[in-house]
């Protein structure tokens, strides 16, 4: 059971048993061959894991702008709000009132003055006699 040693070489056997006894190369092509595939499924494997994830991350982030983005806008929408109510009130007021009568013409009154209800029969009574169908 002598073998030769060459540098960069494996060990050559030399005897007919440790050749016979020694892997085919055939069988050693296979056990490499599957190997390999087996390294290329998990090598596969990680590369949709990490396309995946990379995606996952980036969708994140674009709905961490579009959030920031919303809220700003929500900000922007409520300042104006404000503002507009802000109008709305003192457009309302006593004072611009009056100033939008003054100038449609309108004149204030010189005085209080009582109404009274009309006394005598009620005006509407035919015509709700007529919708009651009396």
């Amino acid at each position: 059971m002598t073998s030769i040693a060459a540098p960069g070489f494996r060990f050559l056997p030399l005897d007919e048993e440790e050749e016979a006894a020694a892997p085919s190369r055939r069988s050693r092509l296979r056990a490499r061959a599957g190997t390999g595939w087996a390294l290329l499924v998990a090598l596969g494997m990680v590369a949709v894991s990490a396309t995946a994830y990379i995606s996952q991350t980036a969708r994140g982030t674009a709905l961490t702008y579009q959030v920031a983005s919303l809220e700003a806008q929500k900000a922007q929408l409520a300042n104006t709000s404000g503002i507009l109510s802000q109008q709305i009130g003192q457009l309302e007021s006593a004072g611009a009132l009056n100033q939008a009568a003054a100038h449609l013409g309108y004149q204030t009154a010189g005085g209080w003055q009582v109404l009274t209800p009309p006394t005598g029969p009620d005006p509407l009574l035919p015509v709700l006699l007529a919708l009651k169908g009396a």
